[in-house]
């Protein structure tokens, strides 16, 4: 059965909440939709990655890697890769000391742990999870909180750059309202040769332009497979594919299994 996975900023009542975060024993994980909130959210992974909207600007998350969303920070997450680790969520006055400076830029951070750190940052945010299950548990939430923070202080290094046609492109080729397109087709809608947009979403992401196509038809090939009975040449059209052979062994290059054993593997 797969887990209802919910936005802590649009679904929180308590000054605080963390929620483990594991797509990893799953071929497809839904969307977390948009919300915006007070509070602060963080997000951390031990493993895989995502694609999150935070303020209007994608940001890929990998293994090792500490998302934080200031308050009033419209965040959502689009798309999973093998994703575990942790989600969370605070109000201002659950802690003592705000005066971190990841929470004082006031800006979504994206932080690196380094390596050998990560097992002392997991350890931390289980007993963090433990803790906040139990409402006596507050001080011990607090203070590994705190800890968390502290860590995240240490790590931060000078922000990244963000790249405004890279953020453009990765916004259309996740819009669920809009088809999806060839690199092509995306490059004449950005006023951009398809090279020039290859070249700088890879210098931006680690992957090329058609690499994050191809992510885009899978996840919406698998959702459409799992979440409706819309017949196999539909999916593929839906998510692009004029020929319907070509999309499956497209699917089964990338999942290992035709479209049809996949949507039977889900019922």
């Amino acid at each position: 059965m797969m887990p209802d996975f919910h936005n802590p900023h649009g679904h929180m009542v308590a000054p605080f909440v963390i929620r483990r975060l594991d797509a990893a024993g799953y071929r497809m994980a839904p969307q977390i939709p948009a919300a915006v909130s007070k509070n602060i959210c963080f997000l951390y992974l031990s493993g895989g990655e995502l694609l999150a909207d935070a303020g209007a600007e994608p940001f890929i998350v990998h293994a090792g890697e500490m998302l934080m969303i200031p308050g009033g920070t419209e965040f959502s997450v689009k798309y999973y890769d093998g994703s575990t680790g942790y989600m969370g969520a605070f109000s201002d006055n659950f802690l003592d000391n705000m005066n971190y400076r990841v929470l004082q830029s006031r800006q979504v951070s994206l932080v690196t742990v380094p390596e050998g750190d990560m097992a002392l940052v997991d350890r931390l945010l289980d007993k963090l999870f433990r803790a906040g299950k139990d409402a006596g548990e507050r001080k011990l939430a607090v203070s590994a909180l705190g800890l968390f923070l502290d860590l995240a202080d240490s790590f931060m290094t000078e922000p990244v750059v963000r790249n405004a046609l890279c953020n453009r492109f990765l916004d259309m080729v996740f819009d669920r309202g809009s088809e999806i397109l060839a690199v092509s087709g995306y490059a004449q809608r950005l006023g951009v040769t398809p090279n020039h947009l290859n070249r700088t979403v890879k210098r931006c992401t680690g992957r090329n332009a058609g690499d994050w196509v191809d992510l885009s038809r899978l996840a919406l090939a698998k959702y459409l497979l799992r979440r409706s009975d819309m017949p196999v040449i539909d999916v593929a059209a839906a998510a692009g594919f004029d020929d319907q052979s070509y999309f499956s062994r497209f699917f089964k290059r990338h999942t290992g299994l035709t479209p049809t054993d996949f949507r039977d593997e889900g019922r």
